[in-house]
């Protein structure tokens, strides 16, 4: 078993970048009182000015200098933007869920509470995770292809703003009514070949995602991707995959295809969409790989071991 890659970072007084999406749920609501209170908890604060979503990693970028630490507030979508500017900065980041799933938050323990959130951070205990990059763009959960591509570009802001984790579901039954299966064929670690007939190919990093507990087996720190495919190869099988959504986790499963590796290079009859972390970022064919140990993150003293980590 790997050794803990634990670090306990002092915070007190440290330039923290703060990087918000108000578009997310319950962000423009609760934005002021998170902002006061890292200030009272000893924090120098640079808010860039971020007119759209997009504009955020390219706001990492430029003031990753001045900084000693970035904590994003908002959810996944957020945190993905955040994400694609803070590799390789080696800035440590913490973490304020507003959003609607806030996957990576359930995994790695960071309290659903705001002011909660901000005492996790003032804590500093870090903890190294691995992420996801499918065709150069990274992600912390999972990234897919089918149903939940539909899914993505189906769930609008108002929907998930009122109905909150009941919109992914509501939105996934609605979608896998009409849901049609589509031929790939997935090269594991470039040594094997499996051909599939699939409605849902997802590349999971986590254990956590879209509300899903997906699997006892993945670990968000055990170097290697767990891809699932949703097969649905009888009528019947619909029903199965809608208990394992309500269950939320796709272990027990029969219709559900599991591989780990730390590759998958993924083919398809014709060009299809890839969603990562609920964005719309590319098309296949592609590789989708784990990058170990990538970020540092503010967790819980009591989540600095997660799952039991593999060799």
């Amino acid at each position: 078993m790997r050794p803990l890659e634990v670090d306990a970072v002092p915070t007190a007084r440290r330039r923290v970048l703060v990087l918000s999406n108000e578009g997310a749920r319950s962000v423009s609501k609760n934005l002021d009182r998170v902002v006061a209170t890292l200030s009272e908890l000893g924090f120098e604060l640079l808010r860039p000015d971020l007119p759209a979503p997009d504009s955020i990693p390219r706001a990492v970028r430029e003031h990753a200098a001045a900084a000693d630490m970035m904590v994003a507030i908002g959810g996944d979508g957020t945190l993905n933007a955040v994400l694609q500017g803070l590799i390789g900065t080696g800035l440590p980041l913490g973490i304020v869920p507003l959003g609607t799933a806030n996957s990576l938050c359930k995994t790695l323990g960071i309290p659903a509470d705001p002011i909660a959130a901000c005492d996790v951070i003032a804590g500093g205990h870090t903890r190294s995770i691995d992420v996801g990059r499918v065709n150069g763009t990274y992600y912390f959960n999972e990234a897919s292809i089918g149903l939940s591509v539909t899914l993505s570009r189906r769930l609008t802001a108002q929907l998930k703003s009122r109905l909150g984790i009941f919109a992914h579901l509501f939105e996934a039954l609605s979608v896998m009514q009409r849901t049609r299966r589509f031929r790939a064929v997935i090269r594991v670690d470039g040594d094997r070949d499996v051909a599939v007939h699939t409605a849902q190919l997802t590349v999971g990093n986590s254990r956590n995602f879209g509300g899903v507990l997906a699997s006892d087996e993945a670990s968000i720190d055990d170097r290697r991707l767990d891809l699932y495919s949703v097969e649905f190869r009888h009528w019947w099988d619909y029903f199965e995959v809608l208990v394992s959504l309500l269950r939320r986790r796709f272990d027990d499963a029969e219709t559900v295809l599991t591989m780990h590796a730390r590759r998958f290079e993924v083919r398809t009859g014709r060009p299809m969409s890839i969603e990562a972390d609920g964005e719309i970022v590319s098309k296949t064919p592609a590789v989708f790989e784990v990058v170990p140990q990538a970020v540092k993150v503010f967790v819980p003293k009591t989540h600095l071991e997660l799952e039991p980590a593999r060799a």
